[in-house]
C-alpha cells in the first residue's frame, strides 16, 4: 500500500519557501493535509481583480427603464491573451424609482462595444505587480449590444412593477448577488470575448461590485 508523508507544520514551524523550491506536503500534527482553495491561491497570486461601479457615498446611475442591452453598467473586454472567470457580483440598489420590473443580469458574448467611463480593476494582491489586461468600462449609455450572446450566466430581479413608497422598503429586495462557487461552475470568458453586467429599474441607482479571476490561456487549455 502506498504511503504519503509530509512535514507536520501547524504552529511555529510553518515556513515560507522561495519560488520554485521543492517542499513537502504540509500537514497538521494529526496527519490532516493542508489544502489551499483554488480561488485563494489565485488571490495570493494577484490574479483576482475587483471592479466597482459606484463607491462610498457616490452611487452610480443605472440604465433607466426596461433592460437595454446597449447600456452596460459594467463591460469587460477580454483580449486574446487571457481569459477571465467571474467569481462574484453584487448589485445594490439605493433607489428603484416608480413602479417597473427590476432586472439584473450578466452575459458573455462577442461584438459588444462599450461607450462609457473607464474603470480600473484592482488586484487582490498589488504586491504581486500583476495588472489586468482587460478593458473595463462602466456607466455605458450609448454602447453596442452583443452580436452573439454565448451565454447568459446570471439573471435575477423583481418580477412585478412596484413602488417603494407604496409597498414599504423592508419588503422590497434591493440587493442581488451572484456567487460562482455556489453553483460549483466556473464560467470561462474569453479569449476575445466580452462580459456585460446590467442593472435596470425605472430610475435605478446604486453600486455594483464585480470580482473576477484573470488567467493566461494556458491555465485553462
Amino acid at each position: 500500500m502506498a504511503q504519503i508523508k509530509g512535514n507536520a507544520r501547524q504552529t511555529t514551524s510553518v515556513e515560507q519557501r522561495g519560488e520554485g523550491v521543492e517542499v513537502y506536503l504540509r500537514m497538521l500534527r494529526d496527519g490532516t493535509v493542508g489544502v489551499a482553495d483554488l480561488i485563494a491561491l489565485w488571490s495570493l497570486e494577484g490574479r483576482v481583480f475587483t471592479v466597482n461601479e459606484g463607491t462610498g457615498t457616490t452611487a452610480s446611475t443605472f440604465g433607466a427603464g426596461t433592460l437595454d442591452l446597449t447600456e452596460q453598467d459594467i463591460h469587460v473586454a477580454v483580449p486574446s491573451s487571457v481569459v477571465i472567470i467571474p467569481l462574484e457580483v453584487d448589485v445594490h440598489f439605493d433607489t428603484l424609482g416608480a413602479a417597473q420590473i427590476v432586472e439584473v443580469c450578466m452575459q458573455k458574448g462577442i461584438g459588444s462595444v462599450a461607450a462609457g467611463t473607464a474603470r480600473t480593476p484592482k488586484s487582490s494582491n498589488e504586491n504581486a505587480a500583476i495588472t489586468s489586461a482587460c478593458t473595463v468600462t462602466g456607466s455605458c449609455t450609448t454602447g453596442t449590444a452583443f452580436t452573439t450572446v454565448d451565454e447568459e450566466i446570471w439573471h435575477d430581479g423583481i418580477p412585478l412593477g412596484i413602488t417603494i413608497a407604496t409597498v414599504g422598503q423592508v419588503r422590497v429586495p434591493h440587493k442581488f448577488s451572484y456567487r460562482a462557487m455556489a453553483s460549483g461552475v466556473l464560467q470561462v470568458v474569453g479569449p476575445s470575448e466580452q462580459l456585460a453586467i446590467f442593472a435596470s429599474a425605472q430610475a435605478g441607482a446604486g453600486f455594483i461590485t464585480l470580482k473576477y479571476a484573470e488567467l493566461p490561456i494556458i491555465r485553462v487549455t
